[in-house]
């Protein structure tokens, strides 16, 4: 059956995007992110939202994913991809009960949120008690550009902005660090020239896809980045990465006075008559 005409554009379009270089290296990024945060546990549960890094793994017993994202089609797509248990859901409102999940890896999910804290609060609620989230968002407000409008995001972050966020939700930040400094600079020029022949510049609904030979060289340089993050955070970027987790909560040792233990202790006498 013939789809659609915007349906297959659509659908078109989600497949160019999976396969470039961008969308490459956030794959294992994230994957990486998960499979450390359930190394060693039996039936752990990992929320994947907005599909972003297809995770299989290969014994279901002892691992199981959940993939989330709002759009329908998006869905569907990724069910044609081989991808299972997905489900439609917003962030702000996950249909999950609370402390259900082991990790969450979220790409991209953030900026397109009308109320990104309460986004937060909301994984927050979902994940376990020292849980992992790991999440990427695009970086500074200067780099905003007619991808960013086409795509419905509603803001870019800056390190210690999303840090702040995080906290204000309830989260103890492992890790924020500075993603993609190889496109930093051309990303630069390229808005800067924007602004200059803004009247020369036709608009995309997206940025023209890479040939095959820019994408494989974009993703060779970001596989060195990815592996630079072990030993170092990168101090610029066009993306933000952050590692943070769900505090345990932690009984406090209450110290009773000496006074007030033999107090308890031994009553006082009742009066008589």
């Amino acid at each position: 059956m013939d789809l659609p005409m915007d349906v297959q554009v659509e659908l078109d379009e989600l497949r160019r995007d999976s396969e470039s270089w961008w969308y490459t290296t956030r794959r294992k990024l994230l994957r990486e992110a998960a499979m450390q945060a359930v190394h060693g546990k039996r039936e752990a549960r990992v929320l994947d939202l907005r599909c972003a890094a297809q995770l299989q793994f290969d014994d279901p017993a002892l691992y199981r994913v959940c993939n989330v994202h709002g759009s329908l089609r998006t869905l569907a797509f990724r069910q044609t991809e081989g991808d299972e248990d997905l489900v439609c859901s917003r962030a702000e409102e996950l249909g999950f009960a609370s402390n259900s999940f082991d990790a969450i890896v979220a790409g991209d999910v953030l900026q397109s949120e009308a109320d990104d804290v309460s986004a937060l609060r909301e994984m927050r609620r979902v994940l376990k008690e020292g849980g992992l989230l790991c999440l990427t968002v695009p970086a500074y407000s200067f780099l905003w550009g007619e991808d960013d409008e086409a795509r419905g995001h509603q803001r870019r972050y800056t390190v210690s902005e999303l840090r702040r966020k995080l906290n204000t939700s309830g989260f103890q930040v492992h890790r924020a660090s500075y993603f993609v400094a190889s496109a930093f600079l051309p990303l630069v020029v390229g808005r800067a020239a924007r602004d200059i022949f803004r009247k020369s510049i036709s608009h995309h609904r997206h940025y023209p896809h890479p040939s095959r030979l820019a994408n494989a060289a974009m993703g060779t340089l970001l596989d060195g980045e990815r592996h630079l993050l072990h030993y170092i955070n990168l101090p610029f970027g066009t993306r933000v990465v952050c590692w943070a987790l769900k505090p345990a909560l932690v009984a406090e040792a209450v110290t009773v006075p000496a006074w007030e233990r033999k107090w308890a202790q031994q009553p006082l006498a009742q009066g008589s008559g």
